[in-house]
């Protein structure tokens, strides 16, 4: 018999027989039909449908894809140092050699296993955010790509560093080797840690990639010169900074866990001073407060944000153990939507830098959970773990929020874009809503309903169309009511089809989807 269980992050399949079953992704239990080659009904059935929703994922990726191509015109000039041409060779070489790599692989193993569909989103992802908001830095993002096959045995990982290496030395001149060798040590390395700290249960091979080559950007490639980048960067190689030195003092000087919190206390802030250089070399806290006080529009979003924290927080403590699990989570959804909407129309570069702080903030609360550093470890830990999902409880990490914040910064951080709140605080939220209770009819290969897709594309387009109509800060201004339809349409169904984790793939898409549009 198989049955069908629902899970935060992707379809299980248990399969029971006279004996007690077992429970496994949705990708596995492919795998194993493909295996045993048996012609069974539920293992058609279940290959079908493992195979429809990777298609429809494909076709949307392609699709956009090669509009891309189609518009941007490979044989133009980007700069005097790199065309598109370049670009997209090196893409097509990267995949080239990620197939081989994983045909070997599958051919190693008996043809048994492959790696999961998902792998296509640490290609897709990357390369089209460098290609659209950072050209310069596409082609070193592309060879960074090639991590994602460190998951690997040994002489794997030793080609792709090799291959890594020869993709430099032809794509760059000799003055700018060094420094992208350098990405490739800094983005191997935390890849490195963010498996070991996430026990591949937190964060799988696909996350810890994929944020390692952000935080490498972030850390090393960019160059970007905006303030909140320059906040944003500083805060968190302090906050790297001091996380290494407490790392080393807890292995190696066997530190207790209030020394920890002290030494936390008094570095990271120290740092974060050190680290954070503004043009006139003012200290970022007298910059902040001084930022702050010359804009009384800044004061008043302050005193909102505050207003609507004090009173949201506890009342959704309470209320918890009458919510569902889901509903209650996105609640916090709905909130930071009405949060930053209406204060970035009002002042966009003050929510932009008070997310950029914000960030770091968060991650650093994740530190003193994970730490179990004292006074506030404990509570951190309880509280959170309230609302914890499946995913949250599986490894050591509580993962969930930071996607969230993640997902709805990173548009508005690069392209001055709400699509992450509109998908995230809206469209995602009423689609979990509403298809957990009164979806019928489920997209194959998943456990998401097409209800939920509809009311993701309904209610993302109705705000959309409001936010056009009324919108004081002009942020829809360049797409129409048939384009807004458009983005809202392909999100919604991508949504439905992937399993990857919505915090990441509605935001990332979304912004990717509206940048191609306008091209």
């Amino acid at each position: 018999m198989v049955a069908i269980i629902p899970h935060a992050s992707f379809t299980t399949i248990k399969l029971t027989q006279k004996t007690e079953g077992s429970q496994m992704p949705t990708e596995e239990i492919c795998k194993i039909n493909m295996r045993t080659r048996k012609f069974d009904v539920g293992g058609n059935s279940r290959d079908f449908e493992c195979f429809y929703s990777n298609f429809v994922q494909t076709v949307i990726l392609l699709g956009t894809f090669f509009y891309c191509v189609e518009r941007l015109q490979p044989w133009s000039i980007v700069t005097a140092d790199i065309s598109y041409k370049q670009i997209f060779v090196n893409v097509f070489v990267v995949c080239l050699i990620m197939v081989g790599l994983i045909f070997t692989k599958y051919w190693q193993h008996g043809y048994k296993s492959l790696p999961k569909f998902d792998t296509i989103y640490s290609l897709y992802l990357p390369f089209m955010v460098s290609l659209l908001f950072d050209t310069s830095s596409t082609v070193i993002n592309t060879i960074l790509i090639l991590s994602v096959l460190n998951s690997y045995r040994w002489r794997t990982q030793l080609v792709v560093i090799i291959l890594q290496l020869c993709l430099i030395f032809f794509n760059f001149e000799a003055g700018d080797r060094l420094k992208n060798i350098i990405s490739i040590v800094i983005n191997s390395l935390l890849s490195l840690i963010l498996k070991y700290i996430g026990q591949l249960k937190s964060l799988d091979n696909i996350d810890s990639n994929l944020f390692s080559i952000l935080l490498t950007n972030i850390l090393y490639v960019s160059e970007a010169g905006t303030v909140h980048f320059r906040i944003l960067k500083g805060i968190i190689l302090a906050l790297t900074t001091i996380i290494s030195i407490n790392y080393v003092l807890k292995k190696v000087m066997h530190f207790k866990p209030f020394m920890l919190s002290i030494s936390f206390a008094i570095g990271l802030p120290l740092f974060a001073n050190t680290f954070i250089h503004l043009e006139d070399g003012e200290n970022p806290l007298l910059w902040l407060v001084k930022y702050i006080l010359e804009s009384t529009i800044r004061q008043k979003i302050l005193f909102a944000w505050s207003s609507i924290l004090i009173l949201s927080i506890p009342s959704i403590l309470i209320e918890k153990d009458s919510l569902s699990l889901n509903t209650s989570r996105k609640l916090w959804h709905f909130i930071i939507f009405l949060l930053i909407i209406p204060s970035f129309q009002m002042d966009s570069n003050f929510v932009k830098i008070a997310l950029s702080g914000t960030i770091p903030v968060f991650l650093s609360i994740e530190y003193i959970r994970f730490q179990n550093l004292p006074p506030l470890g404990s509570a951190i830990e309880l509280q959170l773990r309230r609302f914890a999902d499946d995913r949250d409880h599986s490894g050591p990490l509580i993962i969930s929020y930071l996607y969230l914040l993640f997902g709805i910064s990173t548009p508005l951080l690069m392209n001055n874009s709400p699509m992450g709140l509109i998908g995230l605080g809206i469209g995602d939220s009423l689609a979990s809503i509403i298809g957990k209770r009164y979806g019928r009819i489920r997209w194959k290969g998943t456990q998401k309903t097409l209800e939920g897709t509809l009311a993701f594309i309904v209610t993302s387009f109705i705000v959309c169309l409001i936010l056009l109509r009324f919108d004081k800060a002009a942020i829809f201004n360049h797409l129409t009511t048939l384009q807004l339809l458009t983005l809202c349409t392909l999100s919604g169904v991508l949504e439905g089809n992937s399993v990857l984790n919505d915090n990441i793939l509605i935001p990332a898409f979304m912004m990717i989807c509206e940048k191609l549009i306008t091209l």
